[in-house]
């Protein structure tokens, strides 16, 4: 625009300065050659306006400019995330003291289950987020699929959290099942009270479960849960769960309770009533709970069992922990007695963050009616007894896991 400027003005100065040119004719031919400047200048201007919107438009990209339709971030929310994990635990186990014989075996999903999945998420507005988990359960051992044969058989829900809590749907661990594990010092991993039998932890996981947990507030915190059965003319065949856990420091304490409406046993309602305390020394947390499981069947009477253990977490090392647990558990009146009781020892050994080694030794005991033994993940038939054999086990491990840190 300057430039047009400048050769307006000269043309000017050049025709003022022409001698023998009357004012008249001078002004005609002022007038003339502006005219045809201006007829020049118009398409000119008219570049130079395209020009300057092309040069402020943003440039667009590869992506853009394709055919084929491409979904932004924002289109799925804010933030959104997904992350693979999965762990990998196999275990050689040696079992003996059984009137059926010894066993030898190359198991998996000693300490932790094998399994693969996917979470994620992403903000549905501020404060609240939209989340969802699949996962799959399976048999390092033989490459078989866990949890009868499920593709997503350990956990397949999504829902919402926010600063008011977490609300979910799909099939989930129960309140029951995460509390009583959770004083557990093996976290039900093999040899542990809440394996074999002693301590019973209710169905580990529901179908068509929604599942509401609070945030923490004072140290505590609840989580709620309603199993829907879903079937015509049938209101039973349906489960409901509460938990209400409780923090301060080193303590923690936790009361539980499920009624299980002809879930988990199609012909009885189940109900579990859990309470459990634990303490932190130092290095060492000391844990304990005391358990109740009352069982009334559509036909025959009523049975109560009754149950406790004790237990502790020690890191004696900079990577090794040393794993205590004993317990017993027994149904009231019954003939013969099915009391059992069990003592393990284990220790963990961490190699990185991703790898750990393990061994156990566990030992039970069992009266007359009772067949108990340690348990893990099994992919076959797990170690057998007669009532009342009392057989010690030797159990040595190797565990690989990539699981991110929870939030």
């Amino acid at each position: 625009m300057k430039k047009i400027v400048i050769a307006l003005a000269s043309a000017g100065l050049f025709t003022a300065a022409t001698p023998g040119i009357s004012q008249a004719g001078e002004l005609e031919e002022m007038r003339a050659t502006l005219q045809k400047l201006q007829a020049q200048l118009e398409p000119m201007q008219a570049r130079i306006t395209q020009l300057e919107a092309q040069k402020n438009e943003p440039k667009a990209s590869p992506a853009a400019a394709s055919t084929v339709p491409v979904r932004s971030a924002s289109a799925f929310g804010g933030n959104p995330n997904v992350t693979l994990y999965g762990k990998l635990d196999v275990f050689a186990e040696y079992n003996s003291g059984g009137g059926q014989g010894d066993r030898v075996a190359l198991e998996s999903g000693g300490l932790n289950g094998s399994r693969l999945g996917f979470k994620g998420g992403a903000d549905i507005t501020e404060g609240v987020r939209g989340i969802f988990q699949v996962e799959a359960g399976y048999f390092a051992n033989n490459g078989s699929l866990a949890q009868g044969g499920r593709i997503f058989g350990r956990q397949a829900y999504a829902g919402i959290e926010g600063k008011y809590g977490r609300l979910t749907a799909g099939r989930q661990y129960s309140p029951l099942y995460n509390t009583v594990i959770s004083f557990d010092p093996y976290e039900q991993g093999y040899g542990s009270p809440t394996t074999d039998g002693n301590v019973s932890t209710g169905s580990t996981r529901f179908d068509s479960s929604i599942v509401y947990a609070s945030p923490k507030i004072n140290g505590l915190s609840a989580n709620v849960m309603v199993a829907l059965g879903g079937e015509t003319g049938n209101t039973s065949n349906n489960a409901a769960a509460l938990a209400v856990n409780y923090e301060n420091g080193p303590f923690g304490a936790s009361v539980a309770y499920q009624n299980d409406d002809h879930v988990s046993a199609s012909s009885s309602v189940i109900e579990n009533a859990f309470i459990g305390a634990s303490y932190q020394v130092k290095n060492t947390k000391l844990m304990a709970g005391v358990g109740r499981v009352d069982t009334d069947p559509d036909v025959g009477n009523s049975k109560t069992r009754n149950e406790w253990m004790i237990g502790s977490q020690s890191a004696l090392t900079a990577t090794g922990q040393l794993l205590l647990a004993y317990a017993e558990g027994r149904t009231q009146d019954a003939a013969p007695s099915d009391k059992s009781c069990v003592a393990t020892i284990g220790w963990v050994e961490t190699i990185s963050a991703q790898s750990r080694i393990y061994g156990i030794i566990s030992h039970h005991w069992n009266d007359a009616g009772a067949a108990l033994v340690p348990m893990g993940t099994s992919s076959a038939n797990n170690y057998v007894v007669n009532p009342g054999d009392s057989p010690p086990v030797w159990r040595w491990a190797i565990s690989i896991h990539s699981e991110p840190a929870q939030p």
